[in-house]
């Protein structure tokens, strides 16, 4: 008798473990690495007359100093302004993480700042996500009429609450969320 309860013990034990299935973990999603941001600003007025500042840190925070160029442009004009963000850590595969954000243009939004606040100024945006409010891959500035130095800084924010006060309007104070990156560019208006 304890041998077929320890037989039917067995059994189920095994039958048990072979019918329970494991769920299958969930995808990991992994945040993308942003090693380049590219600014390229093109005069309104003359088009032609195009002007391109790149932040690099191909190894991330840490490590190795980033690149910056210093923006550097004629004083008074209005530029059309775009954004360029990728991962190049691979040269052979780089990742246009541009697309990733317009895709998701609903949980991200940039910001620009620029101190002091006179020498680049009348930002507006020019991209906007599915529910009309800014994204900023596209946005027009205007460089103060003197020759001056500063900085401008470029953020961008994963999950800002874009319906906060002044964060339409690019002030960055209510927008919360959280940074993936910020970019400090030198200003040099001439």
């Amino acid at each position: 008798m304890t041998k077929k309860i320890l037989l039917a013990s067995t059994l189920a034990a095994i039958l048990f473990m072979v019918s329970c299935k494991k769920e299958p973990a969930a995808p990991i999603n992994e945040s993308e690495l942003i090693t380049t941001l590219r600014l390229t600003l093109t005069d309104s007025a003359t088009p032609a007359n195009v002007y391109t500042f790149i932040f690099k840190d191909i190894d991330g925070e840490g490590g190795a100093n980033p690149t910056i160029d210093s923006v550097k442009v004629p004083v008074g004009k209005t530029y059309l302004a775009s954004l360029l963000i990728l991962d190049e850590r691979d040269a052979s595969a780089v990742d246009t993480i541009s697309n990733e954000i317009e895709e998701e243009s609903a949980d991200h939004q940039f910001f620009y700042q620029s101190t002091p606040t006179d020498v680049i100024s009348n930002f507006n945006y020019l991209s906007f996500d599915d529910n009309g409010k800014p994204l900023g891959t596209e946005f027009k500035l205007k460089a103060k009429a003197t020759t001056s130095n500063g900085t401008l800084r470029v953020t961008l924010r994963h999950e800002p609450n874009k319906s906060a006060a002044g964060v339409a309007d690019g002030d960055i104070t209510n927008a919360a969320g959280e940074t993936d990156i910020e970019v400090e560019f030198p200003v040099q208006l001439y």
